[in-house]
């Protein structure tokens, strides 16, 4: 659940951040590039897990395994042999648009003033980005690191389409396990319990 979560959130903050300092820029279509990048947080969860199970990851006739297939990566059956990259990629795709929001909405309340004065100093761009940027998207980050850990600790859809907790238990998290103690073993009293810490660490 941990490297889950931490991995799911770490990624998709670094993309978002990357998208969202994309989309800031002006450019010819980037109304459409936006629109077109928030387009994967408006997919449900399931409808997305079936999507990547069926149309992207399949072993036969994924379209990840095409792509790679000219370099050598082969038919790789990516929900069996990486189950856990699997959930972290679906879940990344899912959840980067959402950090792209509010990273985005970030950077449009900088001060330009503040980024044309360093350039007139000689500041570079990564200079700019390092001193000024970054220190400014800060509680932004946060926010998005808080409200993105709630969220993915919750994760049950893309796991139940896609790896249902396995192989073994490699994929399993708490929302995963209370619904197979539940509804497979049929042990209400400890589904319980597992309910109330799965609120407690999303409080």
């Amino acid at each position: 659940t941990v490297l889950l979560t931490v991995g799911a959130v770490l990624t998709s903050v670094v993309l978002g951040l990357a998208c969202a300092l994309l989309v800031d820029r002006k450019f010819l279509g980037r109304g459409i590039c936006r629109t077109l990048l928030i387009a994967p947080f408006l997919v449900m969860p399931a409808a997305a897990a079936l999507l990547w199970k069926t149309t992207m990851l399949n072993p036969v006739f994924g379209i990840v395994n095409w792509v790679l297939g000219p370099l050598g990566v082969g038919d790789v059956d990516w929900a069996s042999q990486y189950p856990l990259f699997t959930i972290i990629l679906v879940e990344t795709w899912h959840w980067a648009p959402f950090m792209m929001l509010i990273l985005l909405g970030g950077l449009q309340s900088q001060d330009r003033s503040v980024l044309e004065a360093a350039r007139v100093d000689g500041a570079t761009t990564i200079q700019t980005f390092r001193f000024l940027t970054l220190p400014h998207l800060r509680q932004f980050i946060e926010l998005g690191v808080v409200l993105g850990s709630i969220y993915l600790v919750q994760t049950f859809d893309s796991i139940f389409m896609i790896t249902q907790g396995g192989p073994g238990t490699a994929t399993t998290n708490l929302p995963f396990e209370l619904y197979q103690t539940a509804f497979r073993a049929f042990d209400v009293g400890e589904a319980a319990a597992l309910g109330v810490i799965v609120v407690i660490l999303t409080i």
